[in-house]
């Protein structure tokens, strides 16, 4: 499965609720393929999408996804422990694992030796797996009932494609229009 296809299944499946994104290509990805107000786009973060998902699953008390990559999550593991070890949240973290680092040049992330799904769980989330095709994508993204957070490690191919163009630059519009989202979202009027 290609990162493109992947980042496609997540967008459909979250419907209305927000989508924090993990900076770089996933990013630019997302917004070319179904920009939203619910989309956050992180532009610099590397390796918080995580924490910023968590904290909007807490505060919302709603399904929130993110959409992550495996150099992202090695760069900060330790969101994977306060993550697992906060309260129940209805959290569901896709970590797109194509084994790069895509967007600084193609460096490898060495995620081939790491088994997220199994961190995840030692870090205390309730639920994890491990996917590699679409099929496997679709039903590990059916809501299951049980709060969460709920990591997916969606093995992907290693392979180049166009990212989409880069995020705009005016990012406190960005965010501005994500927040009126979000309001609208807790008071129920989207």
């Amino acid at each position: 499965m290609r990162k493109s296809q992947a980042i496609g299944l997540v967008l459909g499946a979250a419907g209305d609720a927000p989508v924090v994104t993990t900076t770089g290509y996933a990013s630019r990805i997302a917004a070319a393929m179904g920009d939203r107000p619910q989309n956050f786009y992180m532009t610099g973060s590397m390796g918080l999408a995580g924490a910023v998902g968590a904290g909007l699953a807490a505060t919302l008390g709603r399904r929130v996804y993110v959409i992550d990559g495996d150099g992202s999550v090695l760069m900060n593991a330790s969101v994977l422990a306060t993550i697992g070890g906060a309260p129940p949240t209805p959290l569901t973290q896709i970590v797109l694992d194509d084994g790069l680092y895509a967007s600084t040049g193609g460096q490898p992330t060495h995620s081939a030796s790491c088994d997220f799904a199994a961190m995840a769980l030692a870090c205390g989330y309730p639920r994890a797996c491990t996917v590699s095709d679409a099929d496997g994508l679709a039903r590990a993204l059916v809501p299951t009932g049980e709060r969460g957070p709920h990591l997916i490690h969606c093995r992907l191919e290693a392979a180049a494609e166009p990212p989409g163009p880069r995020i705009p630059c005016d990012l406190p519009a960005l965010a501005a229009t994500f927040r009126v989202a979000v309001s609208n979202l807790q008071e129920g009027t989207l």
